[in-house]
């Protein structure tokens, strides 16, 4: 079993860049960031800096692949070099030795929000996971959703996942969007927001489309990237 443990390694290391993502010119042995690498967002709080030194590096990059003996240098959530001979004098050293590197778990479908009901449920189908949501839900309030997803954000990046697909299901208004949108944000995880129907809507209620339109002429503000999919019907962009 490798010594590397997630837990410990993903410590103080929210939103931890995935090696798969970054450019080929920053995965040469000791090369540095360059212009034009997208950063964390601004209003994530500094962090430390240090170098992982003498794992076993699996970039996951075909033109890379696996670095023996390789060195990570992360400074404030960042990877800024990686390598076999990584110098940075008085950076904190992390011995890696007979342990593996490698980037962060992809969890790709994700109810955040109800992490706060995990043991809510009981042995009888009356009081499942399906029931309970929907009694629960009905109930919550916009910040009982930040707290939700900001816990399963804490945990993803605690057990290696380092990006996530955020499929809101509970969205009772605007506000209810954008708190989950923080929690988000605050954490520094990389994630992929889908906008749900709130628990308990009829089948036969539509979704309310003027939100979504707002949010979506807002994205700018809770997120550095594009909106998937790009135009959205009827915004005329």
């Amino acid at each position: 079993m490798c010594k590397l443990c997630r837990r410990n390694f993903l410590r103080g290391l929210a939103g931890f860049s995935a090696v798969s993502t970054l450019p080929s010119s920053l995965l040469a042995e000791g090369a540095q960031n360059p212009e034009g690498v997208r950063r964390p967002p601004a209003d994530i709080r500094s962090r430390t800096e240090f170098i992982i030194r003498n794992a076993h590096l699996m970039t996951m990059d075909t033109s890379l692949g696996d670095i023996p003996g390789g060195s990570v240098h992360v400074r404030n959530g960042e990877i800024v070099a990686l390598g076999r001979e990584i110098s940075a004098p008085g950076v904190h050293i992390i011995g890696a030795d007979d342990m593996i590197v490698l980037p962060g778990l992809i969890e790709t479908h994700w109810h955040m929000w109800n992490t706060l009901f995990r043991s809510f449920s009981g042995d009888e189908q009356a009081h499942g996971y399906f029931p309970t949501v929907a009694r629960y839900g009905a109930n919550m309030t916009p910040e009982d959703m930040y707290h939700g997803t900001r816990l399963a954000a804490a945990e993803a990046l605690n057990a290696g996942m380092t990006t996530v697909h955020d499929w809101c299901h509970n969205i009772r208004s605007r506000e209810f969007a954008e708190r989950d949108l923080a929690a988000l944000t605050e954490a520094g995880i990389r994630a992929r927001f889908s906008y749900g129907w709130a628990q308990g809507q009829d089948d036969k209620d539509p979704l309310n489309i003027a939100d979504i339109e707002a949010l979506h002429r807002d994205w700018s503000k809770h997120s550095s990237q594009p909106v998937l999919g790009g135009r959205f019907p009827g915004d005329g962009s």
